[in-house]
């Protein structure tokens, strides 16, 4: 989206974007991050500090594959029962470039790491 709306830009509003961002960044570092203490900088690498994305949350997505993309609808469930299975949907779904979805994001990471599937929400 980004890439879509900076191509239409001007040159010159292209040029003031860079000098705001870059005012901005001096204003950031100025007032904040150059006044955190190092020990703090370190507990950022920390494996605690490190979020990790809810792979059970549902999010908005967009296929943008010419080839679509097959879900697999079980994968990540952990259920015994067979026939809880059998009520639910297919095990495999194929969905079409243009197609919009309201998945789990486990199901759908892959995709959108590999340019497939475009996270909208």
């Amino acid at each position: 989206h980004n890439r879509e709306v900076l191509d239409r830009m001007s040159d010159e509003e292209i040029s003031y974007l860079k000098a705001y961002g870059e005012l901005y960044e001096q204003h950031m570092r100025r007032s904040v991050t150059d006044h955190i203490p190092k020990e703090a900088w370190r507990k950022l690498d920390e494996p605690s500090m490190i979020e990790r994305p809810n792979l059970d949350a549902y999010v908005f997505c967009y296929v943008v594959d010419e080839d679509g993309v097959v879900i697999n609808n079980h994968e990540g469930i952990d259920i015994d029962d067979e026939e809880e299975l059998e009520d639910g949907p297919d095990p495999e779904e194929r969905y079409d470039s243009g197609a919009y979805l309201f998945v789990r994001y486990g199901l759908i990471r892959n995709f959108i790491l590999e340019g497939r599937v475009e996270l909208l929400m």
